[in-house]
């Protein structure tokens, strides 16, 4: 697992509201993303995968409604 090219997929806002979510604080989380290792770990993977998921899946379904809209 590349913590980096899971970082280039989130959004600019994200590392903090993987903070808020995981109840992290928002310098380990950031420490984490930048290839420390923290005793947080496992609880900002966990976060982070059930983050991007429900992004991806959101941005997905806004990106068709977009289209039937432009295209109609």
């Amino acid at each position: 697992m590349n913590i980096q090219e899971i970082k280039k997929q989130l959004p600019t806002g994200a590392i903090k509201e993987i903070a808020n979510l995981s109840g992290v604080h928002y310098a380990t989380v950031q420490g984490f993303f930048n290839g420390k290792q923290t005793k947080e770990d496992v609880r900002i993977i966990e976060v982070t995968a059930e983050y991007l998921e429900n992004y991806k899946k959101k941005k997905s379904k806004a990106t068709a409604k977009l289209q039937a809209v432009a295209s109609a």
